[in-house]
Parts: C-alpha cells; sequence; structure tokens
C-alpha cells in the first residue's frame, strides 16, 4: 500500500474512533475538551447534555451526523492540499497552487522544522482573533 492510501485510509480510521461519543454524550462531565477554557462545557450545557436519556439509536444518529461532518472536514482540507480549493487565510495575494505531502526518507534532518500538530493550537488562537 502506498502513503498516500496509509495516510488517507488512517484518516477514515480516526474519524470513525473520534466520533464515538456515546459515553461523553450520557456522562458529558467525563467528556475529554482539547482546548479548556475555549470548548469547556458550561453548567448550562451540561444540565442540558445530562437532560437528555439518549438511547441507542439516538447515539448511533448523532454519531453518523459527526462522522459525515468530519469526512467533509477532510475533504476540503485535502481539497486545499491538492490545489483545487482555495483557504481563506492567505498571507498574500498569490495564486494558491496547493501543498506537496511526502513520505520522509531516514536520512532527512528535522531539527529546525515547525511540526503541524504543534502549530494546530497556536493556530487556533491566531484564528479566533482574525474571526473577532
Amino acid at each position: 500500500m502506498d502513503s498516500q492510501m496509509s495516510l488517507l485510509m488512517e484518516v477514515h480510521e480516526l474519524i470513525e474512533e473520534y466520533s464515538r461519543m456515546g459515553n461523553s454524550l450520557r456522562n458529558p462531565e467525563n467528556a475529554i475538551i482539547g482546548i479548556e477554557d475555549e470548548l469547556k462545557l458550561t453548567a448550562e450545557e451540561l444540565n442540558a447534555l445530562n437532560a437528555n436519556e439518549f438511547t441507542h439509536q439516538s447515539i448511533s444518529g448523532i454519531e453518523k451526523i459527526v462522522r459525515d461532518r468530519m469526512l467533509s472536514i477532510f475533504f476540503h482540507f485535502f481539497c486545499i492540499i491538492d490545489g483545487v480549493g482555495d483557504p481563506k487565510f492567505q498571507y498574500d495575494d498569490t495564486v494558491w497552487l496547493g501543498l506537496k505531502l511526502e513520505r520522509r526518507g531516514l536520512d532527512e534532518e528535522r531539527e529546525d522544522e515547525e511540526f503541524l500538530h504543534d502549530m494546530l493550537y497556536e493556530a487556533y488562537w491566531r484564528w479566533r482573533e482574525l474571526k473577532s
């Protein structure tokens, strides 16, 4: 299997895994929140979630909706990477041609490289500033 297919199959695996939220819906006080202050559930939200009696069918429906939305996010993200879609936030007025993702070799240096997973939360706060 080539690297691209491995990556795309991993995306589907992650979508399935992260869309499973039955326990979080039934016990929202135990939900894991990535950006604590910004996405922390309020007391009102916790009360509203606790007031619902989620059935297997309602959770299954919610998870399907979330999986569909996550798949749409990745589809549009990959369109931007492929250069068939444009990012909304660009630093200049040049034509967006996409990005190239390559499989790394063992001999490639990575000392000064910024990693996207590390930059993700910083980008969140920059995005929030631009949106307000």
